[in-house]
């Protein structure tokens, strides 16, 4: 069961099915769920969605207005059409599945394609990371008043299970972690069809070990693939044909020589137009770190889109190492920021004056764990010497070198 792709190791002991999102606690526990009728299910399903993107098209370029029977005629012409899906709410694109993978390569074959005086960009559909949600469950648990918070650790034993409760009350339940992963799964699809070769990357409380319910979805996108793709394409046109750069909506602007708000701008002409449910979209290019703003309308989620935040990565991942190092890390980073926020320190304010926000409090929490005696965290001068020649690394002047592999680390003897 250990080799199969869809199980990890999970770090505090126990397995975890990535495919159905189902936690064993040990082996006899993993190998009978991986015999069960619900993972052999998805596993066959997954297989089918696998064999539909391989036969399937992503079509952009037509008028406004265009049917999806127009669509069908057209391609009827490479082979017997089973689907044709539009993009209902903003008409910018259609995904057309073919009944065969065969009639999908006669119709990547063809050197132009056209429909009523618009010449149409068709390219294979993006093969998306399957997920599986169950259906009928809400994204999103009740909010937590302070009157049930308090109710719900009174029942806790002693103070440190108050602290372990406090953060399964107030981190990312499952269901919001899954709608967020499907979030950056359509960013990824959508944003690929007209920047080949760029990758959407999640950082930030979503992802740093650290997340609260309802935190901001921060997002990177990565152009410099796409740079490259644009570079090799103009260097060796015929010899890049293939590269799928030169048929992007985007083939006539040189990302490496266009300013960032332009950059930023084309983002944002991106989210509002071709992104379902995304609303509120608007770029902030005067901002200390330029970003593109949503909101997206199903989940309520708010997010930022940056194109240029290597240093947020690294600070991300730096914070998932402190997260995984010791166990005592998480539940006291959450209690000092809840303290905070009642004593008025930290949170919306009310009056004036400076706040702490949580990012500020986090950091407040690991160098306090970092000059214990002996120390619960490795200082960052400590790490620097630990990091290996892959994972040394400088942005913005800035030396990022760490181990990303928490196994790399000595347990702390503290025991406090």
């Amino acid at each position: 069961p250990l080799a199969d792709p869809d199980v990890e190791a999970l770090p505090r002991g126990g397995f975890r099915c990535r495919l159905c999102q189902v936690s064993a606690a040990n082996r006899p526990s993993l190998t009978e769920h991986l015999r069960g009728k619900k993972h052999r299910r998805l596993q066959s399903l997954r297989a089918e969605r696998r064999a539909q993107e391989q036969r399937s098209l992503f079509v952009s370029g037509f008028a406004r207005g265009t049917s999806g029977e127009e669509l069908s005629e057209y391609f009827g012409a490479f082979g017997e059409v089973a689907a044709v899906v539009m993009d209902k709410e903003k008409g910018a694109y259609a995904i057309v599945e073919l009944q065969d993978s065969a009639s999908r390569e006669r119709a990547l074959a063809e050197p132009q394609h056209s429909l009523a005086g618009h010449r149409l960009r068709v390219r294979p559909r993006e093969q998306k990371v399957f997920a599986y949600g169950p259906a009928g469950r809400s994204s999103h648990r009740d909010p937590l008043s302070p009157g049930r918070l308090e109710q719900a650790l009174w029942q806790a034993s002693d103070v440190d299970s108050q602290m372990s409760q406090l953060v399964g009350l107030l981190e990312l339940s499952e269901d919001e972690r899954r709608v967020r992963h499907l979030l950056v799964t359509l960013f990824q699809e959508v944003f690929t069809e007209f920047f080949p070769g760029c990758t959407i990357v999640p950082f930030g409380s979503s992802v740093n070990g650290f997340d609260t319910r309802g935190c901001d979805l921060d997002l990177l996108l990565d152009l410099e693939p796409t740079k490259s793709l644009q570079a090799s394409s103009q260097a060796a046109p015929r010899a890049g044909s293939g590269s799928g750069a030169e048929d992007s909506i985007l083939s006539d602007i040189d990302l490496a020589a266009t300013p960032a708000p332009e950059v930023l701008e084309l983002v944002a002409t991106v989210l509002r137009r071709c992104v379902p449910g995304v609303r509120r979209v608007h770029a902030v290019p005067t901002a200390r770190r330029p970003v593109v703003k949503f909101c997206h309308k199903q989940s309520g989620l708010a997010g930022d889109i940056s194109i240029d935040n290597r240093l947020a990565l690294l600070n991300t991942r730096y914070l998932q190492l402190c997260a995984e190092a010791d166990e005592r890390v998480r539940p006291l980073v959450y209690a000092v920021r809840l303290w905070a926020k009642q004593q008025g320190l930290a949170g919306n304010p009310t009056g004036g004056g400076p706040l702490l926000n949580n990012y500020a409090l986090t950091l407040l929490v690991l160098f306090f764990l970092q000059t214990r005696s002996p120390p619960v965290l490795p200082t960052v001068a400590e790490l620097r010497d630990l990091a290996g020649d892959e994972d040394r690394t400088v942005v913005c002047g800035w030396d990022c070198s760490f181990p990303r592999d928490v196994a790399l680390l000595e347990p702390s003897t503290n025991t406090e």
